[in-house]
């Protein structure tokens, strides 16, 4: 059981919290109908997310053994099975596309192109320079847009390009960190 919440990584659910910011700007943070769907709407992402880090270490696995630090992830070191893994993965997102589909239909849309992108981006998409941090930013921008339709308040183009900017600009910090280390 510890192997699957450590690769649920649950440290990164902070990501997560985007899903408020269309409850704050929208003006409903006293609103319990909308504080309570955007506490469900971060909940869901939580559960997509992890799930989501499960695919990626699903497709890792091979790389991630042969990694000083990686090797040591659970699905690599072999202390959660890829069967298990997998198991994990239809029943969170089952889970979660059921109750965002639950809370609204374009919420469930919203979803569904959040498992798309990520499931793209571990496959294919973070080996593609420019492209992977292109990714990794627009999934921050589907959260945002997640977290306003849940609460059903207009999704302004500045909510969309201030949460585009901040994540292009902090994956773009990370890759160059990354690249530093590397020398």
């Amino acid at each position: 059981m510890t192997a699957l919440v450590v690769s649920l990584r649950p440290d990164q659910w902070t990501k997560n919290l985007i899903v408020f910011a269309g409850l704050i700007f929208g003006q409903r943070l006293l609103d319990a109908t909308a504080l309570g769907a955007a506490i469900w709407t971060f909940a869901i992402f939580c559960g997509l997310s992890s799930a989501m880090y499960l695919v990626n270490d699903l497709f890792d696995r091979n790389e991630d053994r042969r990694h000083p630090v990686k090797r040591s992830r659970p699905i690599a070191s072999g202390a959660l099975s890829s069967g298990s893994a997998v198991t994990w993965v239809i029943v969170l997102v089952g889970v979660s596309l059921s109750a965002s589909f639950s809370l609204s239909w374009t919420l469930g849309v919203v979803s569904v192109i959040f498992v798309g992108l990520l499931t793209a981006y571990s496959r294919f998409l973070k080996h593609l320079v420019i492209l992977d941090v292109l990714a990794v930013a627009a999934g921050f921008v589907v959260r945002a847009i997640g977290g306003a339709v849940a609460v059903d308040v207009p999704i302004s183009q500045w909510l969309l390009v201030c949460t585009l900017l901040l994540a292009l600009f902090l994956g773009l910090t990370k890759r160059r960190d990354e690249l530093v280390l590397i020398g």
